[in-house]
């Protein structure tokens, strides 16, 4: 894995577990419409249907249409939060770029 490879074995991800979590993934879904919704105000509505459950990081991935301000993917830095559109989700230079900028 990536991560392994760029921490020289520092970084160790598990996935959590819970209610609804499956091989660590929650999907929390939601009633409002999304589209043009800033990335933080979708993180807010993840991390509230994600309550409850002892985490870590926490990878949250947005619609497509939610409003990224351009970028492909937001995160805390120092942090443990980190916001991705969909379809950059899997992308490894993404999420290993958002997670070493930290």
């Amino acid at each position: 894995m990536r991560y392994d490879e760029c921490s020289n074995g520092a970084l160790i991800i598990d996935p959590t577990n819970g209610a609804n979590v499956n091989n660590g993934i929650l999907t929390v879904t939601t009633t409002q419409n999304l589209k043009g919704m800033t990335w933080r105000l979708c993180g807010n509505i993840a991390t509230n249907g994600a309550s409850g459950i002892s985490r870590d990081f926490t990878m949250i991935v947005c619609p497509d249409v939610v409003d990224f301000g351009g970028a492909v993917a937001w995160g805390t830095a120092p942090g443990t939060l980190s916001w991705y559109k969909s379809m950059y989700a899997s992308v490894p230079l993404v999420q290993v770029s958002h997670i070493y900028s930290a």
